[in-house]
């Protein structure tokens, strides 16, 4: 069968999480079709991937973007009624590239990974004629709408203003995907019910996300030196979820800690350390890296993983990480939604400063239940998280249209 699968950003290196997740789908289905893989590049390193995906793959199309540029161009969106996202993902360059593909190959299935990725095929010059042949799956991951009212919630003025219009402006989009995409997927139930909360459909299903269990194994051996007892936190930095979760951590739960604890030390690892950020590693205790070679090094390494997210959408892949390498992990509410671990057991779950202090204190002070912890935290995500086993559910999804139903598929009436 052959497939077109787009994506908003390169599928690689699966370092961060939608790139996990879609390189992952990637993998999955090239192994088993003929797969023509469509993105965007907006990091000049990733180029260096480039022979690793055509060599998965039987075609791939690609833009770069530069952010300067894209940002400007998605300010001037504001004028009109489309979402800023939509704006900044979409390259006329690549519009030409899927076109030129449509025209010649008779595609089956088009798989879109997340929203703005839909603006390819509603702008495709021969929307309502051959492209109603081909199926049209859309991996939303999560409720991107919501995610921006939550933004929105914490801030004040003009900033506040944008992110309630993108909110607004991405559940209109939402609802035309719902209407005119045959497949719509979403990372968990609580995703789903979210979704079904302000759009009416029936073609809304859950595929979990899954950590490789060979890759993040805790027979890992660290390469990390280091002294006295570590947190980690691992992540993208620049993403403000992860900038507010860790500076709070720092400011509110790391001083208790430390109280109890004075050796230890918090590793704030991912790439592209913000400005605030950077300015925590001058805390007592406090290493903050920038990019790593392998976050497993310090994963393995970490007595406790600490998750302190207040705002949080989908699945955190940096907690299924964690658990496959079995490490006891200390989260929040928030982090965890998603996973299908029983909080006290599996993981530890805390909101407040005072309790999550605590949670870490008393992993760092019994061996024993430090050790249980992790084991069952490894055992949870053997049994619900392997990758193959959550994704076999896309065969059946990506079978084509039936005849009857490629004549109906007219300006998205199916």
């Amino acid at each position: 069968m052959k497939l077109l699968y787009i994506c908003h950003r390169i599928p690689y290196p699966p370092n961060k999480g939608e790139k996990i997740r879609s390189y992952n789908i990637l993998r999955y289905l090239a192994k088993r079709h003929e797969v023509y893989l469509a993105y965007l590049v907006d990091e000049p390193h990733d180029m260096e991937h480039l022979e690793t995906l055509r060599s998965m793959v039987q075609g791939v199309y690609f833009d770069t973007i530069h952010n300067l540029t894209k940002k400007i161009r998605s300010g001037l969106t504001m004028l009109g009624s489309k979402p800023i996202s939509v704006s900044y993902f979409y390259s006329q360059n690549l519009q030409r590239s899927i076109d030129n593909l449509l025209r010649k190959v008779e595609i089956d299935t088009i798989f879109c990974s997340s929203s703005p990725t839909a603006e390819y095929l509603f702008s495709f010059q021969r929307y309502n004629g051959k492209l109603r042949r081909s199926k049209w799956i859309m991996d939303l991951i999560d409720v991107d709408s919501h995610k921006w009212r939550q933004y929105a919630g914490k801030c004040k003025g003009v900033k506040r203003w944008v992110y309630l219009r993108e909110a607004k402006s991405l559940r209109r989009y939402e609802k035309r995907i719902a209407k005119e995409f045959d497949r719509l997927l979403l990372v968990s139930e609580a995703e789903r019910d979210l979704f079904l909360q302000n759009i009416s459909a029936d073609n809304v299903f859950v595929m979990s996300n899954g950590v490789d269990l060979e890759y993040f194994s805790p027979g890992y051996d660290s390469r990390i030196v280091k002294t006295g007892r570590s947190l980690v936190f691992t992540g993208a930095m620049h993403y403000r979820p992860n900038i507010e979760g860790v500076e709070w951590f720092v400011e509110k739960v790391l001083p208790k800690i430390q109280k109890s604890i004075p050796d230890v030390t918090f590793y704030v690892v991912g790439n592209r350390p913000s400005p605030a950020v950077r300015r925590l590693a001058k805390k007592k205790g406090v290493k903050v890296t920038g990019y790593v070679e392998d976050v497993r090094d310090f994963l393995a390494a970490a007595d406790v993983c600490v998750v302190p997210l207040r705002i949080a959408r989908g699945i955190q892949n940096k907690v299924l990480e964690a658990m496959a390498m079995a490490k006891a992990v200390v989260c929040t509410p928030q982090a965890l939604e998603g996973i299908k671990a029983v909080p006290g057991r599996d993981v530890l779950v805390e909101y407040g400063d005072e309790g999550f202090a605590a949670s870490v204190i008393r992993l760092l002070t019994d061996h024993a239940f430090l050790e249980r912890t992790g084991q069952l935290a490894r055992q949870c995500v053997e049994e619900g998280y392997a990758w193959d086993a959550n994704l076999s559910q896309l065969e059946r999804m990506i079978t084509p249209l039936e005849p009857s139903k490629q004549e109906l598929r007219v300006g998205g009436l199916i």
